[in-house]
């Protein structure tokens, strides 16, 4: 018997692709008009080949067969990875998969030698904000764009050889 909590983080793939765009796309269509601006997407067109880097990855959160959340690492610099992609479906928020997902993802930017992780959310996305500053990310920056505020949070995976700030 399945236990209908049960949620698989895995990596993306191919056939996720029109879920995963559909999802985004609805979110950025309905809470973040303003801001969509910002940021461009054309990464949703194929996320599996834009995060197809030796040091990138998409991961979804698949529940009962349907993809609930995602978030992605892109590479920034060699020692620098950037968080991008921290969505989760408005049904699914506050049961801990965004936990789970950037979990994930600083795992994964460990794992692969990353020293430093970056997020550029606006001040409108205060769920994501939140969840990164839970995870020990530091407010680096604040820009203020005509519509918006742009935080730039940062979060050292690094200090000494061999630990973890």
């Amino acid at each position: 018997m399945q236990n209908h909590n049960t949620i698989q983080i895995r990596k993306i793939r191919l056939d996720d692709t029109p879920q995963v765009k559909s999802l985004i796309n609805a979110i950025l269509d309905s809470e973040f008009t303003s801001e969509r601006k910002a940021y461009a997407c054309f990464d949703l067109d194929d996320p599996v080949q834009y995060y197809s880097g030796n040091k990138d990855i998409f991961l979804v959160a698949e529940k009962d067969g349907k993809i609930i959340g995602t978030v992605a690492i892109k590479e920034d610099a060699p020692d620098t990875a950037l968080l991008r992609r921290v969505f989760v479906h408005k049904d699914f928020r506050g049961q801990g998969y965004g936990e789970k997902l950037l979990k994930k993802a600083l795992e994964f930017c460990f794992e692969h030698d990353y020293d430093t992780v970056n997020f550029r959310g606006t001040d409108k996305m205060q769920g994501a904000l939140k969840l990164c500053l839970k995870q020990g990310f530091q407010e680096h920056d604040v820009n203020a764009a005509q519509d918006f505020k742009m935080f730039i949070l940062t979060k050292k995976l690094k200090t000494l050889p061999g630990h973890l700030a």
